[in-house]
């Protein structure tokens, strides 16, 4: 319509044309570069994949205890193995299914608005270290299993599967339940921050009445060897009628009673100490001298 000869024509269509091509090559480097920034999220993702694997083996070497001459674990993981190429294929997946998702019509209200509140939420969901492995690791598990300590307190060789541990005795689950607490804590910390590990005791863990039905000796000695080998101080806020094993394993016991006042509703509460001095003599002679201090005296 705008043009008065063949030649303008022609030479439109040729601009035209290269703007289309132009337009074409955008698209097409936008694509690859889309395409590489996926590929380099889903190398992160895998790479991500195997070191959480590879920590979760390792986290059974925190809980073991001297069995005879040796040592053993309390704990095994069994974590699969995947194949690389596998897991990046499986990843892509997903990583395509959760876009595809995003895009559906689910995240928009009536008026076509986003709720990204909603899409965060999900995408977090998604991206769950749990959600990730089981795409990775396809029909396969981890599996956890764990050794009995017994009455005379030998460890049993053969390990026993989670869910065949849960039907042991109160105090046997709450032997392995705290062990792996243990285990897990000192992980933690050892990747938080440097750990001191010239010092006997370097954290401490306060537990709330943590007893239950444990009071043996052979439930209670592995936890305390095992918070004892990661350097943990072990305070446990419960009742002194729980058993004499209290007294057994903590060296130093503070008895907490009520005591009436003048007043009918309000009462003081009164500490009495119990020291056992010849387990400080034996093991800490320098914290016996500071627990025998006296106290500085309080102005109100």
């Amino acid at each position: 319509r705008f043009r008065d000869s063949l030649d303008e024509v022609l030479q439109w269509k040729m601009q035209l044309g290269e703007r289309i091509s132009r337009a074409i090559r955008h698209a097409e480097d936008d694509l690859r570069e889309h395409d590489r920034e996926l590929q380099q999220f889903i190398s992160h993702l895998h790479s991500y994949l195997v070191t959480v694997a590879a920590e979760l083996r390792m986290i059974p070497r925190k809980t073991r205890v001297r069995a005879g001459e040796g040592w053993k674990d309390i704990f095994i993981f069994e974590v699969p193995e995947w194949d690389e190429k596998e897991g990046k294929g499986e990843l892509r997946r997903h990583v395509d299914w959760m876009i595809a998702q995003i895009e559906s019509p689910k995240y928009r209200d009536d008026n076509g608005h986003e709720n990204y509140a909603q899409v965060r939420n999900d995408v977090e969901k998604w991206l769950q270290t749990q959600q990730l492995l089981r795409q990775v690791m396809k029909e396969k598990t981890v599996k956890v299993k764990c050794r009995k300590v017994t009455g005379d307190g030998r460890v049993i060789g053969q390990p026993s599967s989670w869910e065949s541990s849960n039907q042991w005795s109160g105090g046997e689950k709450w032997s392995k339940n705290m062990a792996l607490f243990l285990g897990i804590l000192n992980y933690l910390a050892e990747k938080r921050q440097a750990v001191h590990l010239h010092s006997k005791r370097n954290r401490t863990v306060i537990l709330d009445n943590p007893f239950g039905k444990a009071s043996s000796d052979h439930v209670l000695d592995p936890v305390f060897f095992i918070a004892d080998q990661l350097g943990f101080q072990i305070i446990a806020l419960t009742a002194l009628a729980e058993g004499k094993f209290v007294r057994e394993y903590f060296p130093i016991v503070y008895s907490c009673r009520l005591r009436p006042t003048a007043s009918a509703d309000k009462f003081l509460v009164q500490a009495d100490r119990e020291i056992r001095h010849a387990y400080f003599q034996d093991h800490a002679p320098e914290a016996l001298q500071r627990l025998g201090e006296p106290r500085q005296p309080e102005l109100f």
